[in-house]
């Protein structure tokens, strides 16, 4: 076809040709500009077939805009030959680009572009089906390109549920296709989701880093077979521990164990490739260690806090573990309802459902220490996270995690978990002598650093808890309660413009997350601006925003914008009477009652907040919603006793 036009592209030279059709470098001759033409010719059986999956492609890929995609100029016929022109790129692919060897920061970059195209394609109902390396193109100044939307589909919500077959994927004693970036769950029959695309974008990143392909074989039942079962080669040990954790997560067998969104790889990408991991050494965790199961909580790191649900402890064990990382019980059935638990507050948020298979746990074993040490923080969590202003669930929570002691004295779990109540039930004081049990016994108890930090940041020693959150984020970049933990630090010395980029950065891995949405309104208020703070709000789930927390930032909206009847009617007593026992929330009641002009009740909260232990002096000082309380004497008297108190105070660890 050289020489040929079709409609107004004059062919200059044929590209390649594959299952979609022939590829031509072209001249649009109206706009002359440089252009590929992909077409498709003939009228048989099979040719129709190719022209209905172009046309699809053509739809699909025309309803992306991003810069890191390919874009679609036209789709249209000539001749009988349906055509699809769209962008030339100048460049190389990116199984070139591997083959001739990347560093880890250029593997790390272009991961991250392409997992932003994903999360653009994925948000609009489009999933690749067909990425891989040589399917990506990097543009001389180091720009990714997808390509070839061309086995894309829509998700089930759009009604097409086409799956790939097992007759896709062979030819007679040969490897052929895309088999290599094939998820386990598409080889085994089930539909392409967004999910396998980011398993394809994990084999992508571990050819990328190593050099090869993680699952190989010479014939397609030994390929196969490798994706099925086999875990992939260990990645260069030059590589941090937080780069193998990506890796590993985005190869994991089971959809529901990777990333379930492209967002959240994005954010882990640039968080890793900006954060000290990439030029600090960090020691090596055992391959069953790096898997860390979180949950989201409303409040343990201040306003917008968390608690961090043990992590699996780096320590190696003796004998069967349970997916937290604690011994299991000798009655197998208590440790299904066990691993039931824990997948609903790993999975779900939801602390209640949670509570009900811990106990039916117990009630097969009694003295089912681990599940005992559980079953108490999730009294506590139902308290932190809003759910209940019942201070007794606490005392519910301590009961059950010293029985858990008693049960097993060497359960590193139940010191962290109280010293997590010990912090709930405002006892500050004793957060580091639980902190320093549980580390005994677990160095690497995670939730135990967690709450050290909140230790340090809450008695204003932002160094401390700054110091102690970097290691976290070094050994792990994706732990999320130390990535909140950095944002909320950031904003107490003062960096509200990196601590909003932090919490913004969050919001791609949760984009509905309550406690976050929270922060973020809560500094677009200090800021002025309240419609971005109310746009935030109105991003909270509804199950959600009757959460007492959501209430009370609700209500601090309403008293900033002079709607005092609606600011009252969703700071009621009950919100009040969950704020008055808990310390890390006190001062945003400081803020709603200074923003109602009830200065004196305002002053009031910030003396009993800082009596509880929130020595956070300088943050005080400087925080704008809090401006009008600072030329009042008694604002002075209270900050110079909380001063004196915590210059008085030995220092703890």
């Amino acid at each position: 076809m050289v020489g040929q036009t079709l409609g107004h592209y004059r062919i200059l030279g044929k590209l390649g040709a594959g299952g979609m059709g022939v590829v031509y470098k072209a001249e649009d001759t109206a706009l002359q500009r440089i252009v590929v033409i992909k077409v498709i010719g003939g009228q048989s059986e099979a040719d129709e077939t190719a022209r209905a999956r172009l046309l699809r492609e053509a739809r699909m890929a025309a309803s992306l805009n991003h810069p890191n995609i390919c874009t679609i100029h036209e789709v249209g016929e000539s001749a009988g030959q349906v055509y699809i022109a769209m962008e030339y790129i100048e460049g190389r692919p990116l199984s070139e680009a591997v083959r001739e060897g990347l560093d880890s920061g250029q593997a790390l970059r272009q991961a991250a572009q392409i997992a932003d195209a994903l999360a653009h394609a994925h948000e609009r109902g489009v999933v690749h089906r067909d990425l891989k390396s040589a399917n990506v193109m990097i543009t001389p100044e180091g720009r990714v390109k997808v390509l070839d939307f061309g086995l894309a589909k829509r998700l089930p919500s759009s009604g097409d549920q086409a799956t790939i077959s097992a007759q896709n994927l062979t030819q007679t004693g040969a490897v052929v296709g895309t088999l290599a970036y094939m998820a386990p769950e598409v080889l085994k029959g089930a539909p392409a989701d967004e999910r396998s695309d980011l398993w394809a974008l994990g084999v992508m990143l571990h050819e990328a880093l190593a050099g090869a392909l993680p699952f190989q074989g010479s014939t397609v039942f030994e390929a196969t077979s490798a994706i099925l079962r086999e875990s992939p080669p260990a990645l260069p040990d030059r590589l941090p521990p937080g780069v193998r954790a990506i890796v590993e997560r985005l190869l994991a067998k089971e959809p529901g164990q990777r990333y379930q969104r492209a967002g959240e790889v994005r954010a882990a990408l640039e968080m890793l490739h900006s954060g000290p991991s990439m030029t600090m050494a960090a020691p090596a965790l055992p391959a069953k260690s790096r898997r860390k199961l979180l949950i989201l909580s409303a409040a343990a790191v201040s306003a917008a806090g968390v608690a961090f649900l043990g992590g699996r402890s780096l320590l190696k064990r003796q004998g069967p573990t349970l997916s937290s990382g604690d011994p299991v019980s000798p009655v197998a059935e208590a440790n299904v309802h066990f691993e039931r638990g824990f997948l609903f507050l790993t999975r779900q948020n939801d602390p209640e459902r949670a509570l009900e298979m811990m106990k039916k746990a117990l009630d097969l074993d009694p003295k089912f220490a681990s599940a005992r040490a559980w079953y108490g923080f999730c009294h506590g969590l139902l308290f932190d996270f809003g759910i209940s202003n019942d201070p007794a669930l606490l005392y519910k929570a301590e009961r059950e995690l010293r029985q858990a002691l008693q049960d097993n004295p060497n359960l590193a779990r139940a010191h962290s978990g109280l010293a997590g109540v010990f912090w709930w039930q405002m006892r500050k004081d004793l957060v580091p002598d639980a902190c320093q049990r549980a580390l005994q016994l677990n160095p690497d108890d995670m939730d135990a650093h967690i709450w050290l930090s909140v230790y340090h940041q809450y008695s204003g020693d932002h160094a401390a808890a700054g110091a102690l959150i970097q290691r976290l984020v070094a050994r792990d970049p994706l732990l999320l309660p130390a990535l909140w933990a950095q944002a909320d630090i950031a904003n107490d010395r003062g960096d509200v413009k990196g601590s909003l980029e932090l919490w913004r950065k969050l919001l791609d891995q949760d984009p509905t997350g309550y406690s976050t949405l929270a922060s973020v309104a809560r500094l677009q208020m200090g800021a002025g601006k309240l419609d971005e703070a109310q746009a935030a709000l109105d991003r909270v789930r509804p199950e959600h925003r009757k959460l007492y927390p959501m209430r009370m930032h609700a209500g601090l909206l309403s008293a900033l914008e002079g709607k005092r009847d609606e600011a009252r009617k969703e700071v009621d007593g009950e919100v009040l009477k969950y704020y008055s026992a808990m310390l890390q929330y006190m001062y945003v009641a400081v803020m709603y009652f200074t923003a109602m002009g009830e200065i004196p009740t305002a002053l009031d909260w910030l003396d009993r907040a800082t009596r509880a232990g929130d020595e956070r002096v300088e943050y005080f000082r400087r925080e704008p919603l809090l401006a009008a309380l600072r030329s009042h004497p008694r604002f002075q008297q209270i900050l110079e006793s909380a001063e004196y108190r915590r210059a008085q105070r030995k220092p703890k660890l």
